[in-house]
Formats: C-alpha cells, sequence, structure tokens
C-alpha cells in the first residue's frame, strides 16, 4: 500500500515535469511563430512601400528625361517593382493577418501599377503644367492611397498581433493553472501518502517496542530460570555429597574397618580367608576413595569449610596431578566472606575453563589470576593451547560450546560479565568479572537464593 501510494505520488511528479516540459515548448514555439510571422509582415510592408515609392520615383525620372532610349529602361524598372510587390502581395496575404483588406490592396496595387505603365502614352502629348496635373492626379492620388490601404493593412496587423499576445498569455496562465492542479494534487497526495507512513511506522514501532518487551521480559525469565536450575543443581549437588560423604562413605569406612578386623583374626587360622578379606578390604579402601573424589567433584567441602582460595588451590593442584600440565594460580584481596552464590560461580568457572584446557586446549601451561576489590572480583583463566576462531562480533564459531554459555549464564545471574577472547594458534583466555554490590534484580535475586540455600 505505501510502495503503491509513493509510486503514484512519483508518477504525478514526473506527470507533471513532462507536462510542464510539453507547455513550456508549446508556448515558446507559439511566441516564437507569433514573432516571426509579426517580423515577416512588417518587413513585407516595408518593402512594399518601397516598392512604391521606386516606381513613382521611375516615373519621376521619365516624365523630367522622357527621351526615346528611356522607355524600355522605365518598363523594365518597373516591370521588376511591380513582379516584386506582387511577391511581397502573395507573401502578406499568407500571413493572414489583414486578409479582410488583402483583396483591396491588390486591386488598388494592379490599378497603380497600370497607370506608371501606361506614363509614356499617357504624357506624350502633354504639356508641363498637364503633365504635373496628371502626376497628381493619377499617380501620387493613387500612391496616397495604397499607403492608406498599407497603413490600415498594419494598424490591422498590430492588432491581430496583440490579441495573439493576449491569447498567448492566456495559454500560460491556464497552464500554470494546469500545472498548479496536478502540483497540488501531487502534495495533498505526498501528505497523505506521509501521513499514513508515519501511521504506520508508529504502528509498526509499537508494535517492535512491545516484541521487544515481551523479548526482553522472556530473557529475564529464562535467566531467572537458568540461575534457580543452577542453584537447585548446586543444591542437589550439595546434597548428594553429603549424602555420600555421610552415609555410603561412614558405611563403607566402618565396612573397611570391620574387614580389617576379621582379616586380622582369620590372618592366624584360616590364611586363604584372610588374604581375601585382604584383597576386600583394598576394594573398600578404593571405593571410599572413589566416593570421596566424586563429593569433590559434586560439591568440594573445601569450598563451604575452608572457603574459595583453599577450594580453587585444591582445583589446581587435582588439575595439574591429572593432566601433568602446569597451573600457576595468583590469589590477590581475596577473602572468606564471600557470598555463596559468588563462591559457587568463581569456583565453576575456573573447573569448567580447566576442564575445557584439558579436553581440548592441548595446552602446557595455564595461568589463573583471581583478584579481589570492593566492588568487584574478577578472574581470569589463560592457556597457551591451540585457541579456536571468533567472529568479528567475538562470538565463538564453534558449535556446541554449552560449558562456555553455562558459565555466561552464571556470570549473568550475578549481574557480572564473562568475556572469552582466542585465536587458532595463540591460545584462549577467559575473564570473568562479579560486581560484590549487585543493585536491582541481580541484588534481590542473589538474597533469595542465599535464603533458599
Amino acid at each position: 500500500m505505501i510502495r503503491a501510494g509513493f509510486g503514484l505520488v512519483l508518477g504525478l511528479l514526473l506527470f507533471s515535469t513532462v507536462e510542464a516540459y510539453r507547455i513550456q515548448r508549446g508556448l515558446s514555439d507559439e511566441a516564437v511563430l507569433i514573432y516571426h510571422r509579426h517580423n515577416a509582415q512588417d518587413d513585407a510592408i516595408y518593402r512594399l512601400r518601397r516598392q512604391l515609392w521606386l516606381g513613382a520615383n521611375s516615373s519621376r525620372d521619365f516624365l523630367l528625361n522622357p527621351a526615346g532610349d528611356r522607355e524600355q529602361e522605365y518598363r523594365k524598372r518597373l516591370q521588376s517593382s511591380r513582379e516584386l510587390s506582387v511577391k511581397l502581395l502573395r507573401q502578406l496575404d499568407e500571413i493572414g493577418n489583414g486578409s479582410e483588406i488583402t483583396p483591396q490592396l491588390r486591386a488598388k496595387l494592379h490599378e497603380y501599377w497600370d497607370v506608371l505603365d501606361r506614363v509614356p502614352q499617357d504624357t506624350g502629348r502633354l504639356t508641363s503644367e498637364q503633365t504635373y496635373q496628371y502626376v497628381q492626379r493619377e499617380i501620387a492620388a493613387r500612391r496616397s492611397a495604397l499607403g492608406d490601404v498599407l497603413h490600415e493593412f498594419a494598424e490591422v496587423s498590430r492588432k491581430a498581433f496583440k490579441e495573439n499576445e493576449e491569447a498567448l498569455t492566456a495559454s500560460r496562465r491556464e497552464s500554470a493553472l494546469h500545472l498548479l492542479f496536478i502540483l497540488g494534487l501531487s502534495m495533498v497526495l505526498a501528505f497523505a501518502v506521509a501521513a499514513f507512513s508515519l501511521a504506520h511506522s508508529e504502528g509498526l514501532e509499537r508494535e517492535t517496542e512491545r516484541q521487544y518487551a515481551e523479548v526482553a521480559q522472556a530473557k529475564g525469565d529464562l535467566q531467572q530460570l537458568a540461575a534457580r536450575l543452577m542453584d537447585i543443581q548446586e543444591e542437589e549437588r550439595t546434597r548428594i555429597s553429603r549424602e555420600l560423604h555421610d552415609e555410603i562413605g561412614q558405611a563403607l569406612a566402618t565396612l573397611r574397618m570391620e574387614i580389617s578386623r576379621a582379616e586380622s583374626i582369620a590372618r592366624e587360622r584360616l590364611p586363604e580367608v584372610a588374604a581375601r578379606l585382604g584383597r576386600a578390604r583394598s576394594l573398600a579402601e578404593k571405593t571410599v576413595q572413589t566416593v570421596r573424589n566424586m563429593c569433590s567433584v559434586l560439591r568440594p567441602s573445601l569450598l563451604d569449610d575452608l572457603g574459595l582460595g583453599a577450594a580453587l588451590e585444591w582445583l589446581a593442584e587435582d588439575f595439574m596431578a591429572r593432566g601433568g600440565v602446569s597451573c600457576t594460580l595468583r590469589q590477590s584481596g581475596l577473602s572468606e566472606d564471600l557470598p555463596d552464590p559468588v563462591k559457587t560461580c568463581v569456583y565453576r568457572v575456573v573447573q569448567e575453563s580447566l576442564h575445557n584446557c584439558e579436553k581440548h586446549a592441548y595446552a602446557s601451561a595455564v595461568h589463573v589470576n583471581v583478584r579481589q576489590t570492593e566492588s568487584s572480583l574478577s578472574v581470569s583463566v589463560e592457556d597457551n593451547g591451540v585457541g579456536f576462531a571468533m567472529d568479528e562480533e567475538r562470538r565463538i564459531t564453534m558449535k556446541g560450546c554449552y560449558g562456555i554459555l553455562g558459565m555466561q549464564e552464571r556470570a549473568a545471574a550475578l549481574g557480572g560479565t564473562l568475556d572469552v577472547t582466542s585465536c587458532p594458534g595463540k591460545g584462549t583466555k577467559i575473564c570473568l568479572m562479579v560486581p560484590l554490590k549487585p543493585a536491582g534484580e541481580e541484588w534481590a535475586l542473589l538474597n533469595a537464593n542465599e535464603a533458599r540455600a
């Protein structure tokens, strides 16, 4: 609809442009034609007057010296002037202005040239006085009459020229009104299309804002859900770890002690039974160690008993023991009274980062730096492994990086940020920043999580 409206507006503007050019071209051509016709008519009248004057002068010269050899020259000049005057009269007739006077002019002109043509015969036997009277009566009077007719013809021509100018002015005015109507229609239509476009754009903007608010609300709900799921996961891990440690671990420890006693009793009387009991004791000891390792993976007791620093040191030592990769840990200003969600977030981010180094990086050295200030806690885990590619917006191009996504969700739940920097062949660096005094919803969520814990 909007495209059709704009297309119609552009079409009207294009039509008005073409129409303006056509009208201007037509008016210019008409004005030039009127001007040329008027000039041609004035020129023809002037030349016709001149031929009349030349004819009268020729007759005067002949009468002053009517020698025999002069008559032939006189008739030759007279014939030339007469032919030219006929041609000029035909030209005036073609132009069309003063056509009602043209027959009268033609008759008087024909009569005038006939009189001049009879001058040698009519004045051959006249005296000087009679010749003068003949000239005044026949030639001068007819020339004056022709001059009056030509003057009247010129007046009619000027009147026609003025009427043509007025008609051209009226045509210009009418054309201007026509163009103004088209332009006005284009403007009205343009305003209508613009108003409709603005209304439609405002509607789209409101719809976009509504959808954006819904997406933001959904994103916030998903972040709260993810934070709650991670809290539930941590609670479940803590509960399972405690049950494994308190119930199964203690039961296995008691079983190992009982097996040790039975082994000491049977060592003297039943050597074969004692050997079997020794193998059972070793299996029980391995099972106890396995349960302890599981408890450490699920929820290390050091994190709750000795704090974040001790838990990170154990994590680094366990990483070096498992993979043989050098791991240095530096701590600066780390306190022991951090909120439990903050400790859990930092511990899980470092744990996941070391796990990724062990599994994917093929690194020979890993550096972990933890620094606490009054307002924030920052952690960086950097390795010299193979790295991976990132796009121009610093997003990971590999698929299935759910571990990094989980770390980012943990950081976002506390109002913090997690940045990943990597390049193929140049290692990977993970930087976590958690505010220690979060504001708004993050602070309320943190307090609620601590209360539930």
